[in-house]
């Protein structure tokens, strides 16, 4: 059976070729998608970036976040991909889905910590706290075409951050 919400969440919110045109990355509400243009019947790969909101759908849909379209991007050797997500966080994956580095897009970087855990969501009941921010998110983002770079988009911020670790910002 097929929920309510099923519609709003498996929608496209982005897609997008890798640059030797043999793959194809999608993007909608829970996940990510890799498809070899080759097979057709299923992605290789599905990605899960928002697994933790499916319990608060109701949630989500009043305050219309349910609706957020965050794009997706290769990086420039098809061997990476870049999403974003709430709280200011964006991921960026290995194409075979086995490593997630989330970091925080913000203008005081934090320490390095390698691979973070997801952020964990809980709804606005009143004994539980909110620690993902639906009001910070990370919709826009760009792997550089050549160099180990990117750049994420926060209201109106624009961030970048490059492989050496560095980043800087720009206000709009």
């Amino acid at each position: 059976r097929r929920s309510f919400f099923n519609e709003i969440i498996s929608s496209i919110a982005d897609i997008k070729f890798s640059s030797d045109g043999r793959y194809i990355l999608s993007r909608d509400y829970m996940c990510l998608k890799l498809w070899d243009v080759n097979m057709e019947r299923q992605p290789l790969r599905t990605i899960y970036v928002h697994e933790q909101l499916r319990s608060s759908f109701c949630d989500l849909y009043e305050n219309d976040s349910i609706f957020d379209k965050f794009q997706c991007s290769f990086s420039g050797d098809n061997q990476r991909l870049i999403t974003g997500s709430y709280h200011n966080y964006f991921h960026v994956y290995d194409r075979n889905g086995k490593t997630d580095t989330c970091v925080e897009a913000t203008k005081v970087p934090k320490k390095k910590s390698g691979v973070l855990p997801k952020p964990k969501f809980r709804s606005g009941k009143k004994d539980e706290v909110l620690e993902m921010d639906l009001d910070k998110k990370i919709m826009h983002c760009s792997w550089h075409p050549t160099q180990p770079a990117v750049a994420v988009g926060a209201l109106n911020t624009v961030f970048v951050y490059a492989a050496d670790g560095g980043s800087s910002s720009a206000s709009s």
